[in-house]
């Protein structure tokens, strides 16, 4: 007797790639997601370096391999306002797939960053293609618009208020070690370098950060909360 063995159908490798690893392709078929990774052009580049400037046509999103990336912007009066940070497995220029010919910000980086970049024109036949990846990225846009107007609120805030925002929801992004500088807060707090150096020496006297070169360690979240919230 003469034994046989029935082939079983396997399921197709998982792939390992980088957007493997992102939310917003999670539902994506893999021979599909091979595929999108073949078009990903993957680029490095030096803190400080401008990815794509504002008016500059959208013709790429952006996905963080690697480091962080901040959109940003300038006001008439030249002064540049921060609108987020964006790190490892975050999407930049997405908002400019509905409806917009240019970028609305300018993208540049806030440290050494490896960044890849994907046709935008790719990307739209994709959202149109797959509706929970176009619910993925409504829901990231409507959360950094929501982001917007709670920094546009805090504008009217005393310095030290701002500060305290900005380095509370930086937290979400860094943990309590923030590889940002004071400089760097003070940008994004839309205050001078001086202010807020004054600043922190504050919160550094009262014990609740402390000040290392090139990075800020929030030492009590609880109170510098409170903190806020109180002035």
């Amino acid at each position: 007797m003469i034994a046989t063995k029935l082939n079983k159908a396997t399921a197709p490798p998982k792939p390992k790639g980088f957007l493997a690893t992102m939310d917003i392709f999670k539902n994506l078929p893999p021979v599909r997601l091979a595929e999108v990774e073949k078009k990903m052009v993957e680029r490095r580049y030096v803190k400080g370096a401008i990815i794509y400037l504002e008016g500059d046509p959208a013709e790429n999103v952006w996905f963080v391999k690697e480091g962080h990336v901040k959109a940003m912007v300038y006001t008439p009066n030249g002064r540049s306002v921060n609108l987020c940070m964006v790190g490892e497995k975050g999407m930049l220029g997405g908002c400019c797939c509905f409806n917009s010919t240019g970028y609305l910000c300018q993208g540049v980086t806030e440290t050494e960053a490896v960044v890849c970049a994907f046709p935008m024109k790719d990307f739209i036949e994709l959202l149109n293609e797959y509706p929970e990846m176009s619910r993925a990225v409504v829901e990231m846009v409507s959360q950094r618009l929501r982001d917007s107007k709670s920094n546009q609120v805090f504008e009217q805030e005393s310095v030290e208020k701002r500060i305290l925002h900005v380095l509370l929801k930086l937290t979400e992004e860094f943990g309590n070690t923030i590889p940002l500088t004071r400089r760097e807060i003070a940008e994004m707090a839309g205050t001078t370098v001086e202010t807020c150096i004054r600043t922190f020496l504050i919160l550094e006297e009262k014990g609740l950060v402390s000040t290392q070169r090139g990075k800020i360690t929030l030492i009590n979240l609880r109170a510098l909360t409170e903190r806020m919230e109180n002035i």
